[in-house]
């Protein structure tokens, strides 16, 4: 079933807000268990930003009958990831140079292609038998 030009105009910039704000909680995010000092540590953040990515691309991949809302969310994620990424006015970074820093700038933007891409499985349709209720003797 397609989405109706209503269901359209108001789920698309709906879907891209949302992909900007797990877009924006995942950079600010992605650091946590890196030490920035050291570089030591488990990146816990960086592997629970990356499965809040897919967990909602996916989810909006599932639940509607197309995929122009998962894309439109990974627009979402993959701008504020770029616009995070860059150097601030004063000079400060969001997104470091150190490998979870790279990842996280390439990795959203792959997960988002693979859910957007990715064929949903279709249901099977079995041959259905009769109950025996409609039928006559």
């Amino acid at each position: 079933m397609r989405p109706s030009a209503i269901e359209l105009s108001v789920g698309l910039p709906v879907a891209a807000v949302g992909g900007v704000l797990v877009g924006t909680l995942g950079t600010f995010k992605h650091q946590v268990g890196v030490s920035a000092a050291t570089g030591a540590g488990w990146p816990v953040g960086l592997v629970l930003s990356l499965l809040m990515v897919a967990a909602v691309l996916a989810a909006l991949r599932a639940a509607f009958g197309t995929r122009l809302f998962a894309a439109a969310a990974g627009v979402g994620v993959v701008a504020a990831v770029f616009i995070l990424s860059l150097r601030g006015p004063g000079g400060s970074l969001v997104v470091l140079g150190n490998a979870e820093g790279i990842v996280w700038t390439i990795a959203p933007a792959l997960i988002a292609a693979v859910v957007v891409v990715a064929p949903v499985p279709r249901r099977r349709r079995g041959r259905q038998e009769p109950d025996g209720i409609l039928e006559g003797d």
